[in-house]
């Protein structure tokens, strides 16, 4: 099946905010996405759901009655192509996210909402970044980090997850000397370390995951020794906002840190 010229009625598994940047609202996404992507809901509020994204309903998707589906994965390529023209959209393939969001203006035949959605994401990127590093000393550094990632402590690098692209590529903030050479000098978008040398790792600044309302986070106890600990320079962040990493995601955690930074709003409200 070809794909339509003007799409209307798009089904989409995983890149949910490269569709929405295009100006177009999608028909179907999985909800288990926006349990960790919650700037994702205002702009889909009324859209169904088609279930989880690692088990879609088939079903679900064919009620809908699609004229494309937009999966990330290949796998899932000759299911979907039984109910409506599919393509397979892989973020990784592009070097920027203004790519991504021009690749996707091309797919969907919305060039012209791409060009504009990603004038205005360079504009707003300069902005935020000014305001991010406007608000603290030159050089300081920083450190992502979430207690809550398996038995040990996680270490976020320029991650697709987690608020990495927002911090170091969208606010170009810099990194702790030792999440630079063991995170972005070996390609790695994370680690996982012991709790005994958490503080190796930690900047001037530190970003910390929360999981509101959980009760069960325990702290390193190296925590109260921490510099930034004792500057009052931990910021935390809901993990229920900072987990996606796609463009229409991204730059809204850039602007939220840039403005958590400059009103020097530690805690979250």
């Amino acid at each position: 099946m070809e794909v339509p010229a003007h799409p209307s009625r798009v089904v989409v598994d995983w890149n949910i905010g490269d569709v929405l940047a295009v100006g177009l609202t999608p028909v179907g996404v999985p909800g288990s996405l926006l349990d960790y992507g919650e700037f994702l809901r205002k702009p889909l509020e009324g859209v169904e759901d088609i279930g989880n994204h690692n088990e879609v309903s088939l079903e679900k998707i064919i009620q809908l009655n699609p004229d494309l589906i937009i999966t990330w994965n290949q796998e899932t390529y000759e299911a979907y192509s039984r109910i409506a023209p599919t393509v397979v959209f892989i973020a990784d393939d592009y070097d920027s996210m203004q790519a991504e969001v021009s690749a996707m203006g091309e797919i969907l035949n919305r060039q012209e909402e791409a060009q504009k959605w990603n004038k205005s994401f360079g504009e707003r990127t300069q902005a935020a970044r000014a305001k991010a590093q406007a608000a603290v000393p030159a050089g300081a550094t920083f450190t992502i980090t979430d207690f809550n990632w398996l038995k040990s402590v996680g270490i976020v690098g320029k991650s697709a997850n987690r608020g990495g692209k927002a911090v170091y590529e969208l606010l170009g903030l810099t990194p702790a000397e030792k999440v630079k050479t063991e995170l972005f000098d070996q390609n790695k978008e994370s680690i996982e370390i012991s709790s005994e040398v958490f503080g190796q790792y930690v900047g001037d600044y530190l970003l910390v995951m929360k999981t509101v309302g959980a009760s069960d986070e325990t702290l390193p106890g190296i925590w109260s020794e921490l510099d930034a600990v004792r500057n009052g320079q931990v910021y935390e962040l809901d993990i229920h906002q900072y987990l996606s990493s796609d463009p229409y995601t991204s730059i809204l955690q850039a602007e939220d840190i840039a403005e958590r930074l400059a009103s020097k709003q530690t805690m979250l409200k």
